[in-house]
C-alpha cells in the first residue's frame, strides 16, 4: 500500500492491491463485491448506512461485513450514538482497492476469474434496472448508460493512451465522495488481448 505521504504529494488515496488469497476468495460473491464498491467510496458508515446506499436490509449485510473484516478488506472504525443506540461503524481498507493480477501457470487466475465473471453479471444486472428507467440519459453529453464492446489492432503506444486514460476515469470515481447532489454510478471496463490468430 502506498504511504500517505504519497497520497499528499499525488492527490491521489493510496492504492490497495488484493493479492491474499483470502481476499480475493471472499471477493468471489458478488454481494461482497457490492459492498467493497460502495463502502470505498462512502468513507466510514453504519451498517444501516451501508445498507440505504446498496437498497439492500441492513440484516443482510452483517454477515459479508464478518467476512470481509476477518480477511483484511473492512475494519472496524469506532462506534457513534444514534436514536440513542450505538452504532457501530466501518470502513474499507482503501477507497481504492485494486485486484493484484499474478498472470502465468502459477499466478492467481483461477481466483481472479471468478471475480471478473461476477463483475459482469453484476454490471448486466445494474446495466438492465438502469435501462427500465425512461428518464435515464442515453446520448449527450450527460449521458448516463453506455455499454459497448470494440476491437482494434493497437500499437503498445495506443495501448498505453488507452491505460492513462482509464487511469483517469478511474480517479474521477475513486475521487468522488457522496453528497447530495451526486447519484451513485458503476463504472465497469475490461482490457484484453485477444489470442485468435
Amino acid at each position: 500500500m502506498d504511504t500517505k505521504a504519497s497520497r499528499a504529494k499525488s492527490g491521489k488515496p493510496p492504492r490497495f492491491f488484493i493479492r491474499d488469497p483470502r481476499q480475493i476468495a471472499a471477493l468471489k460473491a458478488a454481494s461482497r463485491q457490492e459492498v467493497m464498491d460502495v463502502l470505498a467510496t462512502m468513507g466510514t458508515v453504519s451498517i444501516a448506512e451501508l445498507a440505504v446506499a446498496l437498497g439492500r436490509p441492513a440484516d443482510s449485510l452483517y454477515y459479508h461485513i464478518r467476512i470481509l473484516q476477518r480477511v483484511g478488506l473492512v475494519q472496524a472504525s469506532g462506534s457513534r450514538e444514534s436514536g440513542g443506540r450505538t452504532e457501530k461503524l466501518y470502513r474499507a481498507v482503501s477507497s481504492y482497492l485494486r485486484l493484484g493480477y499474478v498472470p502465468g501457470k502459477k499466478g492467481n487466475a483461477k481466483g481472479i476469474a471468478p471475480i471478473v465473471d461476477s463483475m459482469l453479471r453484476l454490471t448486466s444486472r445494474d446495466f438492465k434496472e438502469a435501462f427500465r428507467d425512461a428518464k435515464v440519459a442515453v446520448d449527450g453529453p450527460r449521458r448516463e448508460l453506455w455499454a459497448n464492446r470494440s476491437t482494434g489492432w493497437l500499437t503498445r503506444e495506443q495501448v498505453a493512451e488507452i491505460n492513462r486514460h482509464i487511469a483517469a476515469m478511474l480517479q474521477i470515481t475513486v475521487a468522488s465522495p457522496p453528497k447530495d447532489d451526486k447519484r451513485l454510478f458503476a463504472l465497469t471496463m475490461v482490457l484484453t488481448p485477444l489470442r485468435r490468430m
